[in-house]
């Protein structure tokens, strides 16, 4: 074979319409070809796009007879060859006219349907490009090839031409969650190495049995950014869970991308647990955090990340992941004003991947964050490993907690990771009784402060529950209670409620109660008179520590006044209505003491005013 094989000579033998000898030439041309082999490709890849129309054209043999009818009449002024050579490329004719209809029908049919145009050329070219199968013969200049082959069409394919063009995801390079807790919303960010051939690529993305939010997917390439464009993101009719971009390189080759997108089903709540020393004048505390995935999708070797904060989000991002058209409008019709305005949820990032923040949308506690992210301790059995560092970041408003590498999770499984272990906490035991907060029982705290001092003081405490055990003389644990606690910034002091205590009990007795100084009015009626009460307040403590005690007694009015007997230890009024007795009551002993107290009514409440 001379030259380069013509278009019609490929095309009979690619739908088989040649003969064993034009068959078995064209291949062996094809073997040391380049050129010709490129024109092949596009031939079959041009053919292969019918494979998408999902309406085929029902087309009658007297259609196809009267296409291939030509070839059968001896052309005038032609040599015999020539009319010979009809029927062994007739079929190929016929092919290529009812080809040209179905492309035609077809792109009326889907352009008039869904709006979409099939090809990147109009019919019109199609057909006439087609023709020239039936004309002259088509030689390919090699030069003009490779120019061809360097310029890529400007006009975007509506669709990948078969399943072999589509990349698909690979598996993840690195992998990173940021996990808010005041809102069903987490972040991810994740890595992967795509091949791009150059030219028009499409990466097929599916999120079936996930959480994911199709609104938020976005893809950016690392490398070569200025030679790769993602054009848009679509999602095919009748394919649910399933997206596709559409990217556009000038290289060919690997590129590491980043795919970013929301999710729901991730959580995490924080939890601590602190061991007293036998004379419960220090504490050990050790927080941790529990993550829960339950959003679909298995998270593997991810860099955990935790933020506190209250979120306002437009839409509950679980919502919008189970939604049937996942590209309509995340927002209502009335909220596209404020999204244009820029009240919509913006993120920020540095540049090294690091800081991520809602920066609009979001509210915090008192000016500040809380802290989040916490290392990792593979809670499912085995011994403890080595704690992990963790990277403590203060971003504007509140505090980033990273952990250090990473931690597997499961979808349906939760995890237990560390967030700080400190010991040698100053503490200090107190007990609490106010009838009013607490009925009849004395109440147990242990206090300390988030300070330098008590080795604290770095970030927030964000909200959790807290477990105190103490430990005994003898090497053994004992419980002694638990409570929920609040956030705790930096320089403030906490107070843990750990409830009752048997073992410490206050007593207080009215031992007597009588009225006296009346006052009357012009008619001999009682205006004005005191009240006086005598109480007894016994305190006992059966523990082999001393105790310190805080008594709050309420007077129910604010004029009176009181006068204190015996062993009361420290006295002052806690606001205008209420008295707060300090004392301290030593091991498996009791401490009493009396006060009288008056109270004024009417007229005596005047005089008390004006002394």
């Amino acid at each position: 074979m001379n030259g380069h094989a013509s278009e019609d000579a490929l095309i009979r033998v690619l739908f088989d319409l040649a003969s064993d000898e034009e068959r078995a030439a064209v291949q062996a041309h094809l073997e040391t070809c380049a050129a010709c082999r490129v024109l092949r490709d596009r031939l079959a890849a041009r053919f292969r796009s019918l494979d998408e129309l999902d309406e085929p054209v029902q087309v009658s043999e007297a259609l196809i007879a009267q296409a291939a009818a030509p070839g059968l009449r001896p052309h005038q002024g032609r040599s015999r060859r020539w009319w010979v050579a009809w029927p062994t490329w007739a079929g190929a004719v016929a092919a290529v006219l009812v080809l040209g209809v179905l492309v035609t029908q077809s792109y009326r049919n889907h352009r008039d349907r869904d709006g979409i145009v099939l090809w990147d050329r109009a019919p019109a070219e199609l057909a006439e490009k087609l023709s020239t199968v039936a004309g002259q013969d088509s030689i390919m200049d090699s030069a003009a090839l490779a120019k061809a082959d360097a310029a890529i069409e400007e006009v975007p394919p509506f669709a990948p031409a078969s399943a072999i063009e589509l990349n698909v995801l690979p598996r993840r390079d690195t992998l990173q969650l940021t996990i808010y807790n005041a809102a069903d919303l987490t972040l991810v960010r994740e890595t992967r190495e795509l091949t791009f051939k150059r030219g028009w690529n499409w990466l097929q993305l599916m999120w079936a049995n996930t959480l994911i939010d199709p609104t938020s997917l976005s893809l950016e390439p690392l490398e070569h950014a200025d030679k790769i464009e993602v054009q848009q993101l679509v999602y095919p009719p009748r394919l649910k869970d399933l997206g596709r971009w559409l990217i556009r390189s000038e290289v060919s080759g690997q590129v590491p991308v980043r795919i970013t997108y929301m999710t729901s089903g991730l959580s995490w709540r924080a939890f601590y647990m602190g061991t007293l020393t036998p004379d419960e004048k220090q504490m050990h505390l050790a927080g941790y955090v529990r993550v829960d995935n339950q959003s679909g999708e298995d998270y593997e070797n991810a860099q955990v990340r935790l933020v506190v904060g209250r979120v306002h989000l437009l839409d509950q991002i679980a919502d919008l992941a189970r939604r049937p058209q996942p590209y309509g409008s995340p927002i209502p019709d009335e909220l596209h004003g404020l999204r244009r305005a820029g009240d919509w949820a913006l993120w920020f990032d540095n540049g090294d991947q690091t800081q991520d923040k809602l920066l609009l949308g979001m509210e915090f506690r008192n000016g500040h964050g809380m802290m989040g992210g916490m290392g990792g301790m593979g809670g499912f059995g085995g011994g403890l490993p080595v704690p992990k560092e963790i990277a403590k970041e203060g971003l504007s408003e509140y505090f980033l907690y990273t952990i250090e590498g990473t931690e597997t999770i499961p979808t349906g499984w939760s995890k237990r990771l560390p967030s700080f272990d400190v010991d040698g906490i100053a503490v200090e035991s107190l007990y609490k009784y106010d009838e009013r907060r607490w009925g009849p029982n004395a109440v147990r705290y242990v206090s300390f402060a988030n300070d330098d001092e008590h080795e604290l003081g770095e970030t927030p405490i964000p909200d959790g529950t807290v477990r105190v055990y103490r430990e005994n003389v003898d090497g053994h644990l004992s419980y002694i209670g638990g409570t929920t606690i609040k956030y705790i910034p930096v320089d403030e002091d906490i107070e843990l409620n750990l409830g009752p205590d048997s073992q410490v009990k206050v007593e207080p007795v009215l031992m007597e109660t009588r009225t006296d100084n009346y006052r009357f009015d012009t008619r001999g009626n009682i205006s004005g008179w005191d009240e006086v009460q005598t109480w007894k307040v016994t305190i006992t403590n059966t523990r082999e520590l001393p105790v310190r005690m805080e008594i709050f007694r309420h007077f129910g009015t604010p004029y009176w006044t009181i006068v204190n007997r015996g062993d009361f230890g420290d006295y002052a009024p806690d606001d205008a209505m209420t008295g707060k007795y300090v004392l301290q009551v030593e091991p498996r002993s009791k401490r009493e003491f009396e006060y009288v107290l008056t109270t004024y009514y009417g007229k005596r409440q005047e005089e008390y005013s004006r002394r």
